[in-house]
């Protein structure tokens, strides 16, 4: 009966090694070692590896001949891989290239077109799953783009963020300092990326049809106290209301309102009626720069937890979440996410 000869103490080390690290055939054949050392018969061994009997003894004599060694892959002559470094490189140089330029009527680059244009170059053929293996090697990744703001720099960036300093640290102790925002909510669902199970893929139903609500917001950065109005529209008349109501909730004391260049924020009739003020003063970030508005960030939570991937029955219980929302958001909450 053919056994495992007993190892040495580091042959022994090795074989543990292997057996923990190793992946696959390799960990696999060192059990079958170890077994073996205590005296589990060939054909025992395998039977437990689903594997033939001259299979276990080809690898007991690879060891009593060659030690733990013996247990990996001799190299293997073969046909010269396809994938060499300097298929590699012409892949960066076509990806860094527009399709347009290889003769491809796209504006980004596929693999069926990615093998084309090598074919060309190198009149050599790829597969599919080739290609995509040298694309993660090369750090590519499929994805979805994200869309950007216009790489613009209003000219008076400085000298408004400056005024906006200026008001917040002169303004009198009683003043409201507030940053304030638009949004819209709709019934038809947003869809956000969700756990599933495997070939069981969520389906959200849709409204048929869409019906949406303007939401206008002002953060209060001094205390956190959040007010905000719903509105048919985000027209100049509906933001006028909107300016009406924060007037109300802020009575008798000064008003210091910072928002973007949203057009209705601009209109004509805006600022004849800010002109007719004298509690209410309104700053304007510097265009291209919505992102300095600490409100987006309530905004982004508020559709995250009410609104994605959930169809409701109708705009009033939709808008009845959009309450429940903003009354379980405490000041401590809005001032965190605001400046998150």
């Amino acid at each position: 009966m053919l056994y495992a000869r007993h190892p040495t103490d580091e042959e022994r080390q090795e074989l543990e090694r292997m057996v923990r690290q190793e992946v696959g055939r390799v960990s696999q054949r060192a059990r079958m070692v170890m077994l073996s050392i205590r005296r589990k018969k060939v054909p025992e061994i395998a039977d437990i590896f689903d594997v033939s009997r001259a299979t276990v003894r080809f690898w007991l004599h690879r060891f009593n001949e060659l030690g733990p060694i013996g247990l990996y892959d001799e190299e293997r002559s073969g046909r010269p891989r396809k994938i060499t470094e300097d298929v590699k490189d012409t892949i960066r140089q076509i990806v860094q290239s527009s399709p347009e330029q290889e003769g491809h009527q796209a504006t980004f680059w596929t693999v069926a077109m990615l093998i084309s244009a090598l074919t060309m170059k190198l009149k050599v053929k790829f597969s599919r799953s080739a290609i995509r293996h040298v694309l993660h090697q090369i750090d590519l990744r499929w994805g979805r783009p994200r869309l950007a703001m216009p790489n613009k720099v209003d000219p008076q960036k400085a000298q408004k963020q400056w005024d906006i300093v200026k008001a917040v640290v002169e303004a009198p102790e009683e003043a409201a300092i507030l940053y304030g925002d638009e949004s819209r909510v709709q019934l038809l669902p947003l869809i956000r990326a969700m756990w599933h199970w495997v070939g069981q893929q969520i389906r959200i139903p849709t409204p048929g049809t869409n019906v949406s609500r303007a939401l206008f917001g002002a953060l209060n950065i001094r205390t956190g106290q959040w007010t905000y109005l719903v509105r048919e529209r985000m027209c100049q008349d509906d933001f006028i209301a909107f300016l009406e109501h924060l007037l109300v909730v802020y009575a008798n004391v000064p008003i210091i309102l910072i928002i973007d260049n949203y057009s209705s924020h601009t209109a004509r009739s805006v600022r004849d009626w800010l002109a007719r003020q004298d509690r209410l003063q309104v700053y304007y970030l510097p265009k291209y720069c919505s992102h300095l508005n600490p409100v987006e960030g309530i905004w982004l939570r508020l559709k995250e937890k009410t609104a994605a991937n959930r169809l409701y029955g109708s705009m009033r219980m939709l808008l009845q979440a959009v309450t429940t929302f903003f009354n379980e958001m405490s000041p401590q909450c809005a001032l965190t996410w605001a400046a998150a």
